[in-house]
């Protein structure tokens, strides 16, 4: 396994091929009619996802139009059961839970683009420090209940598949994507191909960028991102059989925080960060490599896909704020921030500049890699659908990390960065791999108006933990303490759904299955899930509730440099057995009248997630009492939206989302607390002809300045303020 970077000459040499390969193919496309060439669906469509065995959805590339996100978080608040916890402003790191599992880093959600995992190391480190480019998502798909059991490795709340731009049918076209909005934002989408049928090709580009919204105290500076995607595809097709071939490369340069803000100076600029974070920036850079074979033979379907990806990251941001522990305050930034809560002066001194300090930055800096080969095979016989599936891959971290340091003036200047004393250590340097195999079967039988699903599905992973000693960056110097230090799991889950066509609008639904997540070390997380409801479609009009529930024998949490608390990132601790229970409901119609159409759409969520024990636990979870809620589960979420299409070209969507409140900890003291915020979005388009599309998006409309998270670091953070942008689509 390879756990070093991948230079610049091998990224260039991908770019060099993905295009020499479109040049090369696309004189050679002959004129022959062809439906679009989908990317690999877990769903399907908006049709089939009314037919599963439990509740799912998908989001289509026309939804996706109507409202222009680049925020997965706000993409996804259009599916019901599923929550977020923005941190950026831009969704950038996403924090996703569905049905109440933990949102940290959506290390708890399988997340997939084109049916492979994409979180940069699935088993060893879920944390979803890599997340697709929404920009260029070509339509997203939700799958929750028994029916997820086919997706794992984290198979409690459900999984998420991120669909890819397809390659464009016709002998020649794409599309070009032009932005510009508030503080500097600019997006640039750009896809061109072809296919004739037997061979096809496509290269895609999508840039982003932006100042950012928020501004740097004493010393000044940007806080936005520029983030840089490309993707390559090449498919040769023929008679019954497909082999694609996928090539992405990313880099991105952003200048985020972990640090957030003590509530005074929220109340002051909630809209601003301390001047020692002036030099914390994350630079990431990633390539993804997949072939795809997919083939009928008889009445056997199989799709086979080998890939790998490599990721690396470097978040260099503040870790000790006061690093020498001067003023009668301790140093992490989290509990400075909570001294200052707590009305400490000097701790606030601190944040503001007004106070002389060392602050200490550490390069958290992590290598991943997976890959692997994953098999799916499905057949009809008689009345039932069989399909079985099976995964052989490996992942990895490798963490090399040190820290520099500067020096905070009384007046709020800061120094040039410098080597601390400490150097290399006491960073606890480590390569962690884990080899992982997975299969699953899945038996759809169809009895009359009767629909049973039938799934079992088995995880085994065997992972292997090297540290190294401190005072090197050559990581040649094993830690005696961690040598080829050893964990191995063997979970099997099982599940059962069913659907009832009461008549051919109203489908009744019901399921019971087994989940699970892996973690690194420890026993595994493992829940009991049931869910209820029904689905009605009757012309214009569809309507669908689901009751859901999840026994968890114990809910586990994973330390991450985001979580906050005094842990090493990595750790894991238990919060025994958790209870979630909740009520899903959805409705969308559309009524025509005069030409114009009006499409509406309710979505609403209402959850109850509590520990069943009480404990204490101070590293991570906090002081848990019996009843106490589980932390960033909102009681309630409402989202709706409403719209009109005419004739003439014209439409515009509005979106309002409401997001009860939470808390950052169970125990939920006065600055923990997160309080209902709501936003309204506002999108006005307008078709100039069948090509050409222009738009305008207003975002948070009212320009609410909420808390809307409490996190990372114990620092409040506002929503994105109102912002503006204009563009324009063309299709050739």
């Amino acid at each position: 396994m390879n756990h070093q970077q991948p230079d610049t000459k091998t990224k260039i040499n991908y770019g060099i091929i993905g295009l020499l390969t479109v040049l090369f193919f696309i004189p050679a496309l002959a004129a022959y009619d062809l439906e679009s060439i989908e990317s690999v669906t877990i769903i399907g469509s908006k049709e089939d996802a009314r037919n599963i065995a439990g509740s799912g959805a998908v989001i289509s590339n026309d939804d996706l139009q109507k409202t222009m996100d680049t925020d997965i978080h706000k993409i996804l608040s259009a599916v019901p059961g599923v929550f977020f916890r923005t941190e950026d402003g831009y969704g950038l790191r996403p924090n996703i839970s569905i049905r109440g599992t933990t949102i940290d880093r959506s290390s708890k959600v399988t997340i997939m683009e084109d049916g492979v995992l994409v979180a940069p190391a699935p088993y060893t480190s879920a944390s979803a420090y890599y997340f697709p480019t929404t920009g260029r998502i070509n339509s997203v798909e939700v799958l929750k209940g028994p029916a997820a059991i086919t997706q794992g490795p984290s198979t409690i709340g459900g999984a998420i598949n991120l669909v890819s731009t397809p390659i464009p049918a016709d002998e020649f076209g794409g599309e070009v994507v032009q932005e510009l909005g508030d503080n500097g934002m600019m997006r640039t989408h750009a896809v061109v191909g072809g296919d004739n049928g037997t061979i096809g090709a496509m290269v895609e580009a999508h840039e982003h960028s932006t100042d950012g919204f928020d501004s740097i105290a004493n010393v000044g500076g940007d806080t936005g991102f520029d983030k840089s995607d490309f993707m390559a595809k090449l498919r040769y097709a023929s008679d019954n059989h497909e082999l694609a071939l996928k090539i992405v490369d990313v880099d991105e340069t952003s200048e985020q925080s972990y640090v957030g803000l003590s509530q005074y100076s929220f109340q002051q600029n909630p809209r601003r960060r301390y001047g020692m974070t002036q030099h914390d920036v994350m630079n990431n850079d990633g390539d993804q490599q997949s072939l795809t074979y997919k083939g009928s033979f008889g009445n056997f379907d199989v799709v086979a896909t080998s890939w790998s990806n490599d990721y690396h990251r470097d978040w260099f941001k503040v870790d000790k704020a006061n690093n020498k522990k001067e003023h009668g305050v301790s140093n992490g930034i989290d509990s400075v921030i909570a001294a200052a809560n707590a009305g400490n002066g000097d701790a606030q001194g601190i944040l503001d500049g007004t106070k002389s300090v060392q602050v200490k930055l550490k390069h958290n800096n992590r290598f991943y890699t997976n890959e692997g080969i994953q098999l799916q095979i499905s057949t009809d016989i008689g009345n039932n659908a069989i399909t079985f599936g099976y995964r052989d891959m490996e992942d990895s971290e490798s963490r090399l990390q040190h820290y520099e340091c500067f020096d905070q003036s009384a007046i709020g200047t800061n120094s040039a960065l410098y080597t601390c004393s400490t150097g290399w250590s006491g960073s606890n340097n480590r390569l962690r791999e884990t080899d992982a195999t997975s299969f699953y079967i899945q038996d759809k039988i169809t009895i009359g108006k009767l629909v049973l699903t039938l799934g079992y599905r088995s995880e085994d992973y065997d992972k292997v933990e090297n540290r190294w000693k401190d005072g090197a960056p050559t990581r040649t110097v094993p830690d005696p303490s961690y040598i080829n230090k050893k964990s191995s799991g063997d979970y099997t889950t099982t599940g059962i759904g069913a659907t009832f066509d009461v008549n051919e609008s109203l489908k009744l639904i019901a399921g019971f299955y087994q989940g699970m997540s892996p973690v690194f070390s420890g026993d595994a997380e493992e829940a009991d899930n049931i869910e209820l409801g029904f689905r009605y479609n009757q012309g214009t009009i569809a309507v669908e509730a689901i009751y859901f529930s999840s026994d968890y024998a114990n809910l586990v949490g994973t330390c991450s440099n985001s979580s906050g608390g005094d842990c090493e990132a990595g750790e894991t601790f238990s919060g025994g057995e958790v209870d979630v229970s909740g009520l899903e409901l959805s409705a969308s119609w559309v009524i025509n009248t005069d030409g114009i159409s009006y499409p509406l759409a309710i979505v609403y969520t209402s959850t109850d997630a509590t520990f069943e024990n009480s404990f204490s636990n101070k590293d991570y979870w906090g002081t848990v009492a019996a009843g106490d809620d589980v932390p960033y589960i909102p009681s309630s979420v409402l989202a709706i939206s409403a719209g009109f299409v005419t004739e003439s070209g014209w439409n515009g969507y509005l979106r309002m989302a409401d997001h009860g409140g939470s808390c950052s900890t169970a125990a939920c003291s006065t600055y923990e607390k997160i309080d209902d915020y709501s936003y309204i979005d506002l999108t006005l388009r307008k078709s100039i002809n069948s090509n050409f599309d222009i738009y305008g998006v207003l975002e948070n409309a009212t320009d609410n300045e909420d808390i809307a998270a409490r996190a990372p670091k114990n620092g409040a953070r506002s929503q994105k303020p109102q912002t503006f942008k204009v563009g324009f689509s063309y299709k050739f």
